[in-house]
């Protein structure tokens, strides 16, 4: 269909100009063997699609960045899934109002930034997700904050109960002692671990991934993966022996972060084609759809 479509303007346009001038007829005549050579060339986008598995669209957002903007964005960058966790919790109905299908909704236990460092001890915290929980079709909780010494309350107790009871994937920004303390409270929680970890080693991450067969690793925000845009060999070896386990994101925590939406994901396909096709493919979209159940059919084109 691209190729009729192709000839059919290059006769409009040159159909005009020969009608016309002399000048024209010469240039329709030696146009045409540069115009079969492209079409003989040219190759359909071929890029995956990426799920975005680190979205937040927090009120701050609101009003500079419109939720139309947003999922017209994703379409264009061919970003059809997001994993959306925000402050308030409310930003992320928004998008899932406006796009269900794709919008993946994540329940962020706090009600603002304020509690982010105190949600784990708070009375109110447990409650708040119960609610929640049990009133909307969150597929999982998080993006939350918890780190090493924070895991051990009746709060983050009482969350594990609930999504282990509802099969709720657990979305943490943790160090990996954080991590290990809430493996220890529920082996079988499906946990993956923001940013792995921020500032923690590939050598580190692999061998957490060794120990937990039920962890994935999102990795925004990661200035280490692909520094100059060529993939690190500490980074593409864990890869390599995880490749299930890998998913990507954008980080929009913050208005700025949108203004740079469409240059994250240049940037992440810029180094997932130095991986092999079928790795490629799992970190940019395969592994997020397995996580979260959903299903996944390709595009397809017809034409001459």
């Amino acid at each position: 269909m691209q190729t009729v479509a192709i000839f059919k303007l290059w006769g409009k346009i040159m159909g005009n100009f020969f009608r016309r001038t002399w000048v024209g007829r010469v240039i329709m005549f030696l146009s045409l063997p540069l115009l079969i050579l492209m079409v003989a060339l040219w190759k359909p986008n071929s890029e995956p699609p990426i799920f975005d598995a680190q979205v937040h669209y927090n009120e701050e957002s609101w009003d500079g960045v419109s939720v139309k903007a947003i999922l017209n964005t994703a379409k264009a960058k061919n970003v059809p899934w997001l994993l959306v966790g925000s402050l308030p919790n409310e930003g992320t109905w928004l998008l899932y109002e406006e796009n269900p299908d794709h919008v993946i909704p994540m329940l962020v236990p706090y009600q603002s930034s304020d509690e982010r460092d105190t949600w784990f001890k708070d009375p109110k915290s447990l409650p708040f997700i119960r609610k929640e929980i049990g009133a909307k079709p969150y597929r999982g909780i998080g993006e939350f904050f918890l780190f090493d010494g924070q895991v051990n309350t009746p709060v983050v107790q009482g969350m594990v109960e609930i999504a282990l009871q509802r099969h709720l994937v657990l979305h943490a920004r943790a160090d990996q002692f954080a991590i290990n303390q809430l493996f220890a409270l529920g082996p079988n929680l499906r946990i993956l671990w923001a940013h792995g970890g921020m500032f923690t080693s590939p050598k580190t991450i692999g061998d957490m991934l060794a120990r937990y067969p039920k962890l994935w690793v999102e990795i925004s925000h990661r200035g280490d993966v692909a520094p100059g845009g060529t993939l690190s060999p500490e980074w593409r070896e864990v890869m390599q022996q995880y490749p299930d386990r890998f998913l990507l994101g954008s980080g929009t925590y913050t208005k700025e972060y949108w203004y740079q939406f469409r240059y994250s994901f240049d940037r992440y396909r810029d180094w997932l084609q130095q991986l092999p096709p079928d790795l490629a493919e799992r970190i940019a979209f395969r592994n997020g759809l397995k996580l979260f159940g959903l299903s996944y059919q390709a595009a397809t084109t017809s034409g001459t």
